[in-house]
């Protein structure tokens, strides 16, 4: 990738992220303070990354069909190097849990969204010049007002 990871799509990221705050503030029976702070952590985020989410909203007024193919492509990407983080922090979830069919079923859910992930990874890795050709050329054709 040319730039680092995420920054191309942060903008559509702030843009979830910021509907989940506008639904968090609809859901009853969570404390103002606990809104506020949810709030003040997206406001920072904002603050923070500016520049980028700037370019990132500009890119996506170009070429939002650009934007989202990348967006998805780096979601994907993202899920996949967080298996690192994600299947030690679950297997201790798992020790640890009072409910042995809840266990048995996140330890499931692990094992087969991991196998998922890498058919995914192995078929991109082999056909990425056809997939992208697909995605960037044929699908677009497809779909209406993408230029």
């Amino acid at each position: 990738m040319k730039e680092t990871l995420i920054i191309k799509s942060l903008f559509i990221f702030i843009s979830l992220w910021s509907l989940g705050i506008v639904l968090l503030w609809f859901r009853p029976r969570i404390e103002l303070f606990w809104k506020i702070i949810a709030t003040l952590i997206l406001g920072f985020y904002v603050w923070f990354f500016l520049d980028e989410i700037i370019k990132g909203f500009d890119t996506f007024s170009a070429d939002w069909y650009v934007s989202s193919v990348h967006f998805l492509k780096e979601l994907i990407t993202l899920v996949f190097v967080n298996m690192f983080f994600f299947w030690p922090l679950c297997l201790v979830l798992i020790f640890y849990k009072a409910d042995d069919m809840g266990a048995e079923k996140l330890l499931k859910f692990l094992c087969i969204f991991t196998l998922v992930l890498w058919v995914i990874f192995v078929i991109y890795f082999f056909y990425n010049a056809g997939i992208d050709r697909f995605l960037f050329e044929n699908l677009r054709k497809m779909i209406p007002n993408a230029k």
